[in-house]
């Protein structure tokens, strides 16, 4: 039914796109929030790790306060711990990225993770490369090119580990949300969820806990930032986007991804000072122009599970 004929609709979409829109805030925020904790001498990883324990502590209240009724699929251990380990994979990638580059830059790259998804079905043989996929392919390595400045740096200058995390950040987010979206399928949402960042936290404890004592006891004074990042950069911003897509569907893919590098920038130019030059605002805008494109080719250009891979890979 067209929401445009129906009240109940177009109030039903209009909640749903509010609560994407603040859950991107959020996750700008957030992700502003930890570019402050590192440069206060809070390592990635450990608030990677702090972030998904809080994360799956949320999310097991939430599962166990909403009993979901009906019996419960079988888990699938290679689905769920792939899943897992890409969800922790792409946390890690993320705040190391963000620890090398400006906030929005980091985002920005993030937000490939289509791109990504859409060249894997090209190089793999399962999406036909028309003209329109080659040219959104190429505008956003031709983006990527000048949100890190390439073409006015030095190759030696260019901040390669920045660059090679914040790829690897969408290379893992293509493919967690590939994963997440058959996990979802099979056990909806949030109890998807809960396996994933449990096997998550599972990892994390196993590469912490040899180490002894983490170094976030040694920044007590920096807790209500990292509770931040946890709690309000995380886990209500991914409630949020799940509560939000349910009613504003894949539209909710691209709002994310035009506004996450905006807000980031706005938050990391006005807090931490991370102003952008006009070559690297381009270059975000012809990254976010390209990837929203991809999103937008015929459907004669893929079978229906591609579709529902590169749908996924917004999240």
């Amino acid at each position: 039914m067209d929401v445009t004929e129906n009240p109940a609709a177009r109030r039903s979409y209009a909640s749903g796109l509010l609560a994407v829109v603040v859950a991107t805030g959020l996750w700008g925020v957030g992700g502003t929030v930890a570019g402050s904790l590192f440069e206060a001498g809070v390592q990635p990883l450990e608030l990677v790790a702090a972030r998904t324990l809080i994360t799956v502590a949320g999310l097991g209240v939430l599962l166990a306060v909403m009993r979901t009724p009906g019996p419960r699929a079988r888990i699938s251990w290679p689905l769920v711990i792939g899943f897992g380990l890409s969800v922790g994979l792409a946390n890690a990638l993320l705040f190391l990225a963000i620890a090398h580059l400006p906030v929005a830059v980091a985002m920005v790259l993030q937000n490939l993770a289509p791109a990504f998804v859409v060249a894997w079905l090209v190089l793999a043989g399962r999406c036909r490369p028309g003209v329109r996929i080659v040219a959104g392919l190429l505008l956003a390595l031709a983006g990527v090119a000048c949100v890190v400045e390439l073409p006015s740096t030095p190759v030696g200058e260019v901040n390669l580990p920045g660059l090679l995390f914040g790829l690897g950040t969408a290379a893992a987010v293509a493919a967690f949300s590939v994963l997440g979206g058959r996990a979802t399928r099979r056990y909806g949402a949030i109890r998807a969820n809960v396996y994933a960042f449990a096997v998550s936290s599972v990892a994390w404890l196993l590469f912490f806990i040899p180490q002894g004592t983490p170094g976030l006891v040694r920044h007590g004074e920096q807790i209500g930032g990292i509770l931040f990042v946890g709690v309000l950069g995380t886990l209500v911003p991914f409630v949020l986007f799940s509560w939000g897509t349910a009613r504003v569907g894949a539209q909710a893919g691209a709002v994310n991804i035009c506004l996450e590098p905006v807000f980031s920038a706005v938050l990391a130019w006005v807090w931490l000072g991370q102003a952008l030059g006009a070559l690297q605002l381009a270059g975000a805008v012809m990254v976010i122009a390209a990837v929203v494109h991809l999103q937008r080719q015929p459907v004669e250009e893929r079978s229906a599970p591609e579709r529902a891979s590169l749908a996924e890979a917004t999240v």
